[in-house]
């Protein structure tokens, strides 16, 4: 099970909270939302099945937080790796950095929001965070086509959705992250930092 976020300053509440979004991460991952086992959850937890409900008013809303974690916790590896200063070429390095490094470090989560049957209905939580995730990568791109970094001819939303899809593709299937980021530089064409 791969964890969202790390324990420390964290009260014994918050730490039951990441406890239960892990297990939670993890049975959806195996079994859809639909299989999860409240029950297989909470044994993951170290809880009484009862106890989830301290923390989440029902299971959709245990799902939904799953997949805000997710998307949360992805936003936050794409901050940490930002270069604000640098140039384009290395705001896109750092992108793909981080979202590779999300993947890896956040396997359960990412596959719980990357499973199809999120893609058509989205929590309202998630899909604001999804868009401000998508903005960033869009801002990224045409950066980087606005400097002659990236061809200027497709759309960037066009291209971000083909690189974040090609991403997505290696990191799920365990490919690894440094060698993807390596193939996907040198297909861009990115120059060196």
């Amino acid at each position: 099970m791969t964890g969202a976020s790390t324990e420390v300053g964290r009260g014994k509440g918050d730490l039951t909270r990441r406890r239960i979004l892990d297990a939670a991460a993890a049975e959806i991952a195996r079994h859809g939302p639909a299989g999860a086992s409240l029950g297989a959850i909470a044994a993951a937890a170290e809880l009484q099945t009862g106890s989830i409900y301290f923390h989440f008013a029902s299971k959709q809303r245990l799902v939904e937080a799953v997949l805000e974690e997710g998307i949360s916790a992805s936003l936050r590896r794409l901050d940490e790796m930002a270069v604000p200063t640098g140039t384009p070429a290395q705001r896109l390095r750092a992108g793909v950095h981080a979202h590779l490094r999300a993947l890896a470090e956040l396997s359960d989560y990412a596959a719980v929001v990357l499973a199809p049957q999120f893609a058509a209905r989205q929590p309202p939580g998630f899909r604001a965070l999804r868009r401000e995730y998508l903005r960033r990568w869009t801002e990224l791109i045409a950066d980087a086509q606005a400097d002659g970094t990236l061809a200027a001819g497709p759309e960037p939303g066009e291209v971000r959705d083909l690189l974040i899809g090609a991403l997505n593709a290696a990191g799920l299937a365990g490919q690894d992250p440094a060698r993807t980021a390596d193939a996907v530089f040198a297909l861009l064409r990115l120059p060196p930092c």
